[in-house]
């Protein structure tokens, strides 16, 4: 942990330059580099840098008659995902309220973002052995339910891909690291319509995950229950199936009347 004294010492110059330019450029259309120089009392050298670093990755643009700068649409996209990802949060998290009061074991909502998963809201459980992940957090694609429920909706192709990209790994006893496998895992997982997993990714732990669609059938996000392995949830598993793929249903047609 960096102390309140330290702070200042950790911030990465480059980083602070780029997000003082955008700040900047966010304020006005467009500005010139000398503009842009004046304000922010960069040298030409760090100034081209910078603007250079920015616009290969789409975060700025520079118009080829008057050679000044604005904002690129890497913004924009990611403005659309944001206010996106708030959108399903909002709708989801009354379902989410409710299923943790229903079990008292902690529910989450994850999305899919540049092939890793994107833990976007967590609702903490109510039991004295509960299992916790904040919101925020990115996991391996080959991750416990969340993945499996991504993978499973996706072309062989995609999913070899997606494997090789983050390998199978041993989280838990009962972690599934065979390629074939996992494969067969991945069509049982499409064919019910939830992912039910046991001292997988975590010793201890029973979670299940359910799929959120759009209207076009596409999955964008997956719901999950996680706790520890207690003989409720095992002796009640298919009742808790049965309520989760509800939830899932119900979130899915709040999101797509939105």
């Amino acid at each position: 942990m960096v102390s309140d004294s330290n702070k200042s010492f950790s911030r990465v110059a480059a980083v602070d330059n780029a997000i003082d330019l955008l700040l900047l450029l966010s304020n006005n259309n467009e500005r010139s580099i000398r503009e842009l120089g004046e304000y922010l009392n960069l040298t030409k050298s760090t100034l081209h840098r910078t603007l250079q670093t920015l616009e290969n990755r789409g975060f700025v643009k520079q118009d080829s008659i008057t050679k000044k700068y604005s904002l690129g649409y890497k913004i924009l996209e990611l403005s659309i995902n944001l206010k996106s990802q708030n959108e399903l949060r909002n709708l989801a998290l009354i379902y989410m309220k409710e299923l943790r009061d229903r079990l008292g074991d902690t529910v989450q909502l994850a999305i899919l973002n540049e092939g890793e998963i994107l833990i976007i809201e967590t609702v903490e459980g109510t039991k004295e052995l509960r299992v916790f992940s904040k919101a925020g957090q990115t996991l391996p694609l080959t991750y416990g339910n969340f993945g499996k429920i991504f993978l499973s909706h996706m072309e062989e192709e995609a999913i070899l891909h997606n494997i090789e990209k983050s390998p199978l790994k041993s989280y838990a006893s009962n972690s599934i690291v065979n390629k074939e496998s996992y494969l067969e895992e991945l069509k049982i997982v499409k064919e019910r319509g939830i992912s039910v997993s046991i001292d997988d990714p975590i010793d201890g732990a029973i979670s299940m995950a359910v799929p959120i669609f759009n209207k076009g059938g596409r999955v964008i996000a997956s719901l999950s229950i996680v706790g520890a392995k207690t003989p409720h949830l095992v002796e009640n598993r298919l009742e808790i199936e049965d309520l989760m793929k509800q939830t899932g249903a119900k979130i899915t047609e709040k999101v797509n009347r939105s």
